[in-house]
């Protein structure tokens, strides 16, 4: 989305900074020691196009601890501000009132930055825990900062409905994929992957972060009933008991991590794909990406409970109770559906929903709040 955004700010002469999260002495030595040497040099600065750079700036402490500390915070602004004033001598700015994007309550006293600037906090999920349990601390925090935010943008209906109206201006943006991503998807003659096809078909798939985000109750209880089903999950395991559950379901397949660019290949393998998320609060007003790429690829896709993709087509995406018999029924239906005709329905939902399409759309109604 960030490179669509600075395609689409082009036209007005606008630079694009993604800031990454800033280094910590603590965290960052602790938790990413293959970013260690950053902390002994000048910030990073990497340009990705003509007005899109990436920023990798440091500060005293994460903002985890700083939110609670006061005088931490204020260390916090003082770093942030310095490097600011760096980058801007770097890039050639000029802009005493930036506009600032951030998405995540605890990175919301970066407003404070620039008291008569224009902050922008982006809602992409409740705030709750991935177990639907609220998350009382960036509840907390969200209320704390609504003054300084002057729009606010939600991926959802309902979480522009939960939380826009707590806002002097609020607009629903969405999720989707690039241009390029949607050519690619949706490209006829893309082979399917071969270390993929050669597991046993029916191929059931997952494609991205193989986490705890997942149900793996339900997971189990359909790989059981359907053992001549093949579940496959590509992408990065996020814990390595999640692996084991191989030795106990045969059936179930873990691929690894792989490349956005055999994304394609990837799709093209699977007969049915699934997005088994848990069954709760965090996840029903979820838009997931991935389910554009699946409807760019022409995948027949079987959900958890999603407020959000009840939407679209029944033929193309089943929306059903997480319990193993509801899930093999829907599996079954969408095996035995016929593909081309969901391919069709599925490229023309993810036309829908091309980022340089929306990001067009999203500066122009930003410009007419500025």
């Amino acid at each position: 989305m960030i490179f669509a955004l600075a395609e689409s700010a082009k036209k007005y002469g606008i630079t694009v900074v993604a800031v990454n999260r800033p280094l910590c002495p603590v965290s960052t030595f602790l938790k990413k020691p293959h970013r260690r040497k950053e902390l002994f040099k000048r910030a990073r600065l990497e340009k990705l196009s003509d007005n899109l750079y990436l920023y990798s700036p440091k500060y005293f402490i994460h903002d985890s601890v700083a939110n609670r500390v006061g005088a931490l915070e204020i260390a916090n602004l003082w770093a942030l501000k310095k490097s600011y004033k760096y980058l801007a001598e770097q890039i050639q700015i000029d802009d005493p009132k930036p506009l600032i994007w951030f998405y995540y309550p605890q990175q919301a006293y970066v407003s404070k930055l620039f008291p008569t600037g224009f902050s922008i906090y982006e809602i992409y999920d409740n705030l709750t825990d991935i177990h639907g349990n609220e998350d009382q601390y960036m509840n907390r925090l969200e209320k704390k900062y609504r003054d300084r935010v002057s729009l606010v943008i939600t991926t959802s209906e309902d979480l522009h409905n939960r939380y826009g109206k707590n806002y002097r201006n609020s607009v629903i943006f969405g999720n989707g994929i690039s241009r390029e991503t949607f050519r690619k998807l949706s490209d006829e003659k893309i082979a399917p992957h071969p270390e993929i096809a050669r597991i046993k078909s029916p191929r059931i798939g997952y494609a991205g972060m193989v986490s705890d985000r997942l149900d793996w109750k339900l997971i189990s209880e359909t790989a059981t009933l359907k053992p001549k089903w093949s579940f496959i999950f590509a992408g990065k395991l996020s814990d390595k008991k999640i692996a084991s559950l191989h030795n106990q379901f045969p059936n179930i397949y873990f691929t690894g991590v792989y490349n956005h660019s055999e994304t394609p290949a990837i799709l093209k393998s699977f007969d049915v794909g699934i997005l088994p998320y848990q069954d709760n609060e965090f996840f029903w007003n979820f838009r997931p990406l991935k389910f554009f790429e699946y409807a760019a690829a022409g995948l027949p896709t079987v959900t958890a409970r999603s407020d959000q993709l009840i939407e679209f087509s029944t033929e193309f995406v089943k929306v059903v109770p997480s319990q193993a018999r509801v899930w093999i029924k829907s599996i079954e239906s969408q095996l035995k559906a016929d593909r081309e005709k969901l391919k069709k329905i599925g490229n023309e939902i993810a036309s829908h929903y091309i980022w340089e399409d929306m990001t067009t759309d999203l500066l122009a109604k930003i410009k007419s709040y500025l």
